[in-house]
């Protein structure tokens, strides 16, 4: 755990047993000076507005809304972008709404745990899943054949990772009932499983938001481990491994450096917590910058580990 995380070095979190709320984005999570969570946001919130400008009584009417929504015929005669460019359509305000909440305070955490480039990639090809998992059941005759759109089926995802990072959080339901995440993680889950077989009012919704949040909680589980353990599987193919003795004998020093960095920096940050920025003295402020720059370095050659 990086000095960043520590509870004295940020304004917000999501202490154990506590209430869940958006952190701070560390400064490896910002983007191009936008956090993803913010860049999708606005981004669903502008077509959203295209849709509702260029639409007639009924925002189905709009052109941009007929040519990007999931119709299963249209994707099956090879308009495969459709999975893709469904999850940032809605069919209202209120459904808007609630998504882009969703996607707000879920979002902030785990973009901050995973970096920018894997939220992005974990939000999006959940939201494809749903979105395929619905085709499926529509063609194999399970559910009828309609249009759908919403981001439901990656917000779902972020669901399922976030019960399983964070158990104990509490999130309020319809911001009124407050609830710990894995226990509503649950009981969506069941709703959506048994309306699904029920055939009730949205069961094609709930497919695509079941299959995001199953596939958002195996993510948080097995998928993190699985990817590092990939990569690192991958960078081996066609080359020629290093003598583990070697890799020992290298890593052990930049390990031990530091975790006498963390050290040190969580000594200076309570003390700035304890007594303000201006009881640092000229070595604490060479040490503290050091280090830093030395954390920072790492990170940027071998990426920003994942606390699984």
């Amino acid at each position: 755990m990086g000095w960043q995380d520590r509870d004295y070095a940020s304004d917000y979190g999501t202490p154990r047993g506590g209430t869940f709320a958006p952190r701070i984005p560390a400064m490896g999570t910002i983007f191009r000076g936008r956090s993803i969570v913010t860049i999708l946001i606005a981004i669903n919130v502008v077509v959203y507005v295209l849709c509702v400008v260029s639409s007639g009584r009924s925002l189905i009417e709009s052109p941009l809304f007929q040519w990007t929504a999931l119709y299963a015929p249209a994707v099956m005669h090879g308009q495969i972008w459709r999975l893709l460019t469904a999850t940032y359509l809605h069919w209202d305000g209120w459904h808007i709404f609630m998504n882009m909440i969703g996607l707000h305070f879920l979002g902030r955490s785990l973009e901050r745990d995973w970096g920018p480039k894997r939220f992005l990639g974990v939000y999006t090809f959940a939201g494809i899943l749903g979105n395929v998992f619905y085709i499926v059941l529509s063609q194999m005759g399970w559910l009828p054949t309609g249009i759908a759109a919403g981001a439901s089926g990656s917000v779902l995802a972020l669901l399922g990772a976030a019960a399983v990072r964070y158990p104990h959080a509490t999130v309020y339901i319809y911001m009124l009932f407050p609830i710990k995440i894995r226990t509503a993680a649950a009981i969506f889950g069941g709703l959506y499983v048994l309306n699904l077989f029920k055939r009730g009012d949205n069961a094609g919704g709930d497919a695509c938001h079941l299959a995001g949040l199953l596939f958002g909680a195996w993510w948080a589980w097995r998928g993190d481990r699985w990817w590092t353990s990939s990569r690192r599987w991958g960078s081996n193919v066609g080359g020629i491994a290093q003598p583990q003795g070697r890799v020992r004998s290298w890593v052990t020093p930049r390990a031990k450096q530091r975790k006498e960095d963390q050290a040190a920096i969580n000594a200076i940050l309570k003390k700035v917590h304890e007594g303000g920025i201006h009881s640092l003295s000229e070595s604490d402020k060479r040490i503290l910058s050091e280090a830093t720059e030395r954390q920072r370095a790492q990170d940027a050659e071998f990426g920003r580990a994942d606390r699984l």
